[in-house]
């Protein structure tokens, strides 16, 4: 049982290996830090992707 105000999250092998990657190349001290960059990567990433599509029809 995880310690308060902390859960756990259950994971494949493959995504397990996609977060030892974003330790290594974040400097992340552990998964949940791992975690947490990967999301926040994530969602910048989405955030970017949105910006382009509304300036593209900005242009049109």
């Amino acid at each position: 049982m995880p310690p308060d105000g902390y859960n756990t999250i259950t994971v494949s092998e493959d995504v397990f290996a996609l977060l030892t990657e974003v330790m290594d190349e974040y400097d992340c001290e552990s998964i949940a830090d791992a975690v947490e960059t990967a999301s926040v990567i994530a969602l910048d990433y989405d955030e970017a992707e949105l910006a382009q599509l509304l300036a593209d029809r900005l242009q049109e």
